[in-house]
């Protein structure tokens, strides 16, 4: 297959077809070009790398939206009964519209999620310290930045961390940590 130049044009078909499809492989088809090219101009080029982030933002805007065209309005489907199609005084297949709860929880689900801000648990040096990063992950938790799992797993890490220090002060190490008492003498 002959090479051909990746001009402005074919820039612009592809940046369209990958707005429209999300898919490198298609736009790169659309485009008349291959997806070794688009990826080496991404990567020596800035504005196109740009506008090539910009494409993919609007490919997910077009999902983000029929995904919840598709929960919120439904989507007209045959009603089948019996494995048969079934037909009203016409001939014509009855539609029923149909919607998605997975759809809609998802989309929520990410829209929540994509509002929670960043929560890190403060440096654990001593007890204080944890007790001090037990109470940040409660004001996390109530301030909607972590939910409760994630607090559950975050409680867990400190609750280690405060093992961890009372068995080095007792001088017993459990297995698990691959340290021994005999070999911590050494």
């Amino acid at each position: 297959m002959r090479k051909l130049k990746l001009t402005q044009a074919r820039r612009d078909r592809f940046l369209e077809a990958l707005s429209e499809t999300g898919s490198v492989t298609n736009a790169a088809a659309i485009a008349g070009t291959s997806r070794t090219r688009v990826y080496e101009l991404r990567k020596n080029d800035e504005d196109f790398a740009w506008a090539w982030d910009e494409a993919e933002r609007r490919a997910v805007d077009r999902l983000r939206e029929e995904a919840r065209r598709r929960a919120v309005e439904g989507v007209a489907e045959p009603l089948v009964s019996a494995g048969k199609l079934v037909r009203d005084e016409d001939g014509q297949p009855v539609m029923v519209r149909r919607y998605s709860d997975r759809l809609l929880l998802s989309l929520l689900n990410s829209k929540l999620s994509s509002r929670r801000k960043k929560f890190f648990v403060p440096p654990l040096h001593s007890a204080k310290d944890a007790a001090d990063a037990m109470t940040a992950i409660l004001e996390a938790v109530a301030d909607g930045k972590i939910t409760t799992k994630e607090a559950v797993e975050l409680s867990r890490l400190v609750d280690v961390f405060l093992k961890t220090i009372e068995q080095s002060r007792s001088g017993s190490w459990p297995q698990f940590y691959g340290v021994t008492t005999a070999t911590r003498r050494r």
